[in-house]
């Protein structure tokens, strides 16, 4: 890219930037933009032998992590330096009318240090962009995924872009382990969102206590893309969720086996699909699987025999717009899909 593209790049960011004011998850993100496309014309500029032209774009850099940093306060007047350093950018000129913007706005680095201390590791600009986001009224959530090192560029780009549907990312952080990348997200966010790994997680737990209960040697699985649910919707999930499990664990499988969780998306629908390779289910007891009372459980017990896991399972189901199936094969295991819309935002009435 030529250096004269990189500028008119940065010009219709601060031209947008001048028109988003007032949105401060948007404000904050067309900074960021603003700072990687100086950075890069700096480098150009550099790589092409002008000094001077990347001294300049050095000084922007300076206002703009100043900006990022909540040490100086975008208005009017900075957008207007922005826009004549911007166009002056190619010309070598005095620009230290930028450092009259470098002073420290002690208002907000005093909100900055108000950020719980779990979060005292941030960088700065991370530390303003979460003390603007809890001022905007908006909550921090942490969120802890894991991913195959075979298909992580692509699933946490599908949860970064799902996150970034009604949230702001504040940080993100990662470790490896053997084959597994351990991903930490904070993000803000003005209603609770949780992804679909923390509702597997939950359910495979309780799985787990079941089958020690019942002494039964099961290994559980999760796996398939993160999915990010308003929190009422997570609930809801990780209700049928835990009906199906124990149903898996209770009845189809008998000693050892697998109990599988796995989720997709297609276009507007969300598919969660548990798998067991248990006992299988009866032919003729699958049209009425779903009916209130029905079961095939000979006696009552703790988990079990009353007929009602998996007509809860359809009716919250149904609540939530979506529908589910079971197939099944004898001595071969039972498979239940759920679907629901993507996009819902609450509980059906």
């Amino acid at each position: 890219m030529e250096l004269e593209d990189r500028v008119e790049q940065i010009s219709a960011i601060i031209r947008e930037l001048r028109q988003t004011a007032g949105d401060g998850p948007r404000v904050r993100q067309l900074l960021d933009a603003i700072f990687r496309s100086v950075h890069s014309f700096k480098a150009a500029a550099a790589a092409n032998g002008l000094a001077d032209v990347s001294r300049n774009a050095h000084e922007f850099e300076n206002l703009l992590h100043s900006l990022r940093t909540g040490k100086v306060k975008l208005d009017e007047d900075v957008l207007l330096v922005m826009d004549e350093t911007t166009a002056g950018l190619l010309r070598p000129s005095d620009v230290s009318q930028l450092s009259r913007f470098n002073q420290l706005n002690t208002e907000e680095s005093k909100r900055s240090d108000q950020l719980p201390a779990e979060f005292a590791e941030l960088k700065d600009e991370e530390r303003h962009r979460a003390a603007e986001a809890i001022r905007e009224g908006s909550n921090l959530y942490v969120m802890e995924a894991v991913f195959e090192v075979t298909d992580f560029d692509r699933r946490f780009r599908e949860l970064r872009q799902q996150l970034e549907k009604t949230s702001e990312m504040i940080s993100t952080s990662a470790k490896m382990d053997q084959a597994k990348i351990y991903f930490r997200v904070l993000y803000a966010s003005s209603s609770e969102k949780i992804p679909i790994s923390t509702v597997f997680q939950q359910t495979l737990r309780a799985g787990k206590s079941i089958a020690t209960a019942l002494g039964k040697e099961i290994e559980f699985v999760a796996q398939g893309r993160e999915i990010v649910f308003e929190k009422s919707i997570g609930d809801a999930i990780g209700e049928v969720l835990l009906h199906l499990v124990r149903n898996a664990v209770d009845h189809g499988i008998e000693s050892r086996g697998t109990v599988i969780l796995d989720a997709t998306t297609d276009h507007d629908q969300i598919q969660i699909v548990v798998t067991d390779d248990g006992c299988g289910i009866d032919p003729a007891n699958l049209p009425q699987i779903f009916q209130p009372g029905f079961s095939t459980a000979t006696d009552i017990t703790e988990l079990s025999g009353r007929g009602v896991g998996l007509d809860v399972v359809k009716t919250v189901v149904q609540k939530l717009g979506g529908s589910v199936s079971v197939t099944s094969e004898p001595h071969k295991g039972s498979s239940f899909k759920i679907i629901f819309p993507n996009q819902s935002s609450k509980l059906t009435t």
